[in-house]
């Protein structure tokens, strides 16, 4: 059994949550081989108590009794609900069995998903607008609206007299919390949180809402929160670099670029991946860096955290039975659904018997909104340097047009 002792975020605060080492994929999509943290808080008022978010279903026991450590579960009166998600609502109607009398606060688009998510319709206060809150006793919980950060029925919750913002997956990231350590100062390698899993977080879970994590800060500038401790429900809880870590989301989020290209290719037989180095050089003779994928081996969300900071992509594919490369086709699909689409890009690959593979990603690109440059660089069977040449020219002018348009 996981320790289950409850750990302490402020006065009257604290995590409930629990560490997930089970889980393969996040949201069924995203490889999490170290794990991910759900962060429940229960604060603790003079009059009353509130359980800000949740955990997973499988996880409710563990919940549960970390709880009890602090309060009867009967004893919840307000049970704060910032995003529908499972990972935070799963043990929401256990709970609900067990504290029949509390009142669930949520949005109004939340009403409608928790009712048909879990087939229960609670006591209720629905959060409209900005200026709904309440008094456990010594202990104000204000609610904001955030919608689509990163669901339409978001909202964060803001304890006024700690200045401790709960903003349930904006800010998170992925990887499991160290044993019995959950604010960053104790996080021994708390810049991997803030840097690598986060970002990666961020690539997978947020970067479509880019222009509402933005919305989002501003309107917290403009409420006058100015968190001094950031409770996300995954990940570490920054206090010290509250304000650090709002700022990596918003450069992620305008983006901020750097002079990279990424370069992603499928290759079936090694002939389409005889180009790479070829295109290497070219964005290095450019005067930038090449990170290089091989998205039959690279997973996907590796691929975009990349993506993010870089105004420039090299697509390459095989042709695959008439049509692109599966894994290429993908990855694409994913560019598109995150919106990842405002980049110069150019196209190269090697075909056998048909060769329509660097056509139709060209087609696609230029269909997403990318700024398709110059003509793919297509061989049938394997390159040779003249096929090469070209295709290096044609990375040299993929990052030339990237770097000047943003003038990096």
């Amino acid at each position: 059994m996981a320790d289950v002792e409850p750990l302490k975020v402020a006065s009257g605060v604290h995590w409930v949550g629990v560490n997930d080492i089970e889980t393969k994929l996040f949201e069924g999509l995203w490889e999490i081989p170290e794990g991910v943290s759900y962060n429940s808080y229960l604060v603790v008022g003079s009059e009353k108590t509130a359980l800000i978010d949740s955990v997973l279903k499988r996880y409710e026991g563990e919940h549960l009794e970390r709880i009890r450590h602090l309060a009867d579960p009967s004893s919840i009166d307000y049970v704060i609900i910032n995003h529908m998600e499972p990972d935070h609502t799963g043990a929401v109607p256990k709970i609900l069995e067990l504290s029949p009398e509390a009142q669930v606060v949520l949005t109004p688009a939340a009403v409608n998903i928790l009712k048909h998510f879990y087939h229960v319709e609670p006591k209720a206060i629905v959060v409209k607008g900005d200026d709904v809150s309440v008094d456990l006793g010594g202990k104000t919980l204000r609610f904001i609206s955030t919608p689509w950060l990163h669901w339409p029925e978001t909202m964060c919750t803001y304890l006024v007299e700690e200045k401790v913002l709960f903003s349930c997956d904006a800010f998170g990231s992925f990887k499991r919390l160290p044993d019995c350590l959950i604010m960053e100062g104790d996080v021994e390698d708390v810049y991997e949180y803030m840097r690598n899993a986060s970002k990666k977080y961020f690539a997978g879970v947020f970067s479509g809402q880019r222009e509402w994590v933005l919305k989002a800060l501003g309107k917290f500038e403009d409420l006058g929160v100015e968190p001094s401790v950031l409770a996300p429900s995954h990940g570490p809880l920054y206090d010290a670099n509250s304000k650090e870590i709002m700022r990596l989301w918003a450069s992620w989020s305008k983006p901020d670029y750097v002079k990279k290209v990424v370069v992603a290719f499928g290759s079936m037989y090694g002939m389409t991946a005889k180009f790479v180095y070829a295109v290497v050089e070219g964005v290095e003779e450019a005067g930038g860096e090449a990170v290089v994928f091989d998205l039959s081996e690279n997973v996907p969300i590796d691929v975009l955290t990349e993506v993010l900071d870089a105004p420039g992509l090299m697509i390459g594919s095989s042709t695959y039975e008439h049509h692109i490369f599966p894994k290429v086709k993908q990855f694409l699909n994913l560019l598109e659904l995150k919106k990842l689409t405002d980049r110069s890009v150019g196209v190269f690959g090697s075909f056998g018997w048909s060769g329509e593979a660097t056509r139709r990603v060209a087609e696609q690109l230029a269909a997403m909104g990318f700024r398709l440059v110059g003509q793919p660089a297509a061989v049938l069977g394997s390159p040779v340097q003249e096929d090469l040449e070209k295709a290096k020219a044609l990375a040299k002018t993929v990052a030339e047009a990237a770097f000047s348009e943003r003038r990096l």
